[in-house]
This record gives structure tokens, C-alpha cells and sequence, in this order.
């Protein structure tokens, strides 16, 4: 009686010792800790689903133009994106989301960059990296070269595609070819419109290996209706403008997305409007949920 009262005990004191050895381990690492943890269970409660996504739109992060903004600042939006709970997610990935009105499980939010700034590729792309955060990256050709005296080469671009990073079509000569310009020609006006989406397509996929160009961004969200449907008898799946409005998979989709500048001048209070595009993100959907269940 007394030997088997003995092992109860022994066996009991073994399990503690075990338990607070695993604890102290766990609080040791905590995203260990985090990782171990159960999910919590649904409570009787709808699951939360989101329908809108915000696509921010960067340009020059050296905070010296009207467009850009500092490093510093451009560090903490992507802090704050990861302090909300909002997941990254890549432009494709949204297309195809709102291509088939499906809601999303979290909260999501897509990150371009526009033009050919060298900081974009020395700066932005390696804070990405870090962060292990998608993007993609619209240039314009004209002035990408093998050895540039300013701007991103074309060996800055293929490292980026190599990297994982979307290469994408933001026209030729970046201005406004959204109509005619005055005493243009209709057939100047037709050689210029190719130059502008087919020749940089072309261009970008022959510096590029393996690229596909799919998706165009407006030169300052410059489009037109006549426009917009060249583009798409040209191939291109999507096309992007400088709009603040999410995106809304919930509703009829569009071949053309909005998106939100992040930018020091031209707005009142630019933090304030990226913490409401934070707030697009964060709100779940409040319509019927057959969008998610496909």
C-alpha cells in the first residue's frame, strides 16, 4: 500500500516538474508561446469575414518630392499594418478574390510603388524584404538602362522579380495619354497609345525573363473609358488609378482598382487618411456570408 502510494506521489511530482519546465520554456520564446497556443474557439458567433481592401500606393521614399515620403515614415506604416493584425497580401491575390466575390478570412491590404526611384530599390524593397511583405512594383521603361545616372537599371528590376516582388507596366514615357492631345492626329494618337501600353510590355518582358506583364497603373490616374478598353483588348487583366477607395470583392467586379497615395503634401493630415484605410481593412463584412463559403 505504502510502495503504491509512493509511485502515485512520485508519478504526480514528476508531472508538475514536467509542466514547469515546459512553462518556463515557453515563456523563454514567445512567439513560440503564441505558436503553441490553441485557437480560440467560435462561440456561438458568426465567423468574421472582409470584404474591402486597400491598396496603398508609394513612390519615393527619400521624403524629398511631393509624392514621397521619408524611410523613417515609411518603416512605420509598414509597423503599424503588423501592429493592426492586417495581413499583406499580393495584388494577384486580390484579383482573383475579387474576380470571384470571395470575402477574406483577415484582414488584408495590398502595397504598390510607382516609378523608377533608385530608394525604391536600395530602400523600400529591402524593408519589405524584412518584413516579409509583398508588393508590386510598376515602372515606366523609358528611362530603365543597364547603367542609369539615376533610377533603378534593369538588373535592379530582375533581382527584384528574382526576389519574389511583382514587376508590372506603369506605360512608357509616364504622362497623360488618356486622349489626344491638342492637334494630335488620330493616327499619332494610335502610335503613341502603343508605345505607351504595348511597346513597355514588350520591353518589360524582354529585359525581364519569365515576367508577365497582366496589370497597367495610369500615369497620375490620367484614364478614360476608350482607353481603359484598349488596354483590355491589349490583354491586360486589370488596370490601376490614384483613387482612395478600397477595393470591395463583395461587389460586381471591375477590371479596374483603386488606390490610396501615401504622400506628405497635396493632404491635410496623410496619417490620419492611412489609419482610415487601416479602418477599411479592420471592418468585417456585414452583408451575408454565401460570399465566403464558395
Amino acid at each position: 500500500m505504502r510502495a503504491t502510494k509512493f509511485l502515485y506521489s512520485s508519478s504526480a511530482l514528476l508531472l508538475c516538474l514536467l509542466a514547469t519546465l515546459a512553462f518556463r520554456d515557453l515563456m523563454s520564446d514567445p512567439e513560440r508561446a503564441s505558436s503553441a497556443a490553441p485557437e480560440p474557439r467560435e462561440s456561438g458567433a458568426a465567423r468574421a469575414y472582409y470584404n474591402r481592401v486597400p491598396i496603398l500606393l508609394f513612390h519615393n521614399v527619400d521624403g524629398s518630392g511631393p509624392y514621397s515620403i521619408s524611410r523613417e515614415s515609411f518603416q512605420r506604416h509598414l509597423d503599424e499594418i503588423r501592429a493592426a493584425g492586417i495581413r499583406v497580401i499580393s495584388l494577384k491575390q486580390l484579383y482573383e478574390h475579387a474576380r470571384e466575390n470571395r470575402l477574406f478570412s483577415r484582414p488584408s491590404i495590398v502595397i504598390t510603388i510607382d516609378d523608377d526611384f533608385e530608394n525604391i530599390v536600395r530602400v523600400a524593397a529591402p524593408l519589405l524584404r524584412e518584413y516579409d511583405y509583398p508588393a508590386t512594383f510598376f515602372f515606366y521603361t523609358k528611362d530603365i538602362m543597364d547603367d542609369p545616372r539615376w533610377g533603378a537599371s534593369w538588373a535592379d528590376l530582375n533581382r527584384l522579380y528574382r526576389e519574389g516582388f511583382d514587376i508590372q507596366n506603369h506605360s512608357y514615357s509616364h504622362t497623360p495619354f488618356h486622349e489626344p492631345r491638342g492637334g494630335e492626329n488620330a493616327a499619332d494618337y494610335e502610335r503613341r497609345v502603343r508605345r505607351e501600353i504595348i511597346h513597355s510590355r514588350e520591353t518589360l518582358e524582354k529585359n525581364i525573363p519569365g515576367l508577365k506583364v497582366w496589370t497597367f497603373a495610369y500615369p497620375f490616374g490620367y484614364k478614360s473609358a476608350a482607353l481603359q478598353q484598349k488596354l483590355l483588348d491589349a490583354g491586360y487583366a486589370l488596370t490601376l488609378t490614384t483613387d482612395a477607395r478600397p477595393v470591395d470583392v463583395s461587389q460586381p467586379f471591375r477590371p479596374s482598382f483603386d488606390r490610396y497615395t501615401i504622400q506628405r503634401f497635396y493632404v491635410r493630415d496623410p496619417d490620419a487618411l492611412f489609419r482610415r484605410q487601416l479602418e477599411y481593412a479592420l471592418t468585417p463584412y456585414s452583408g451575408q456570408r454565401q460570399l465566403a463559403e464558395r
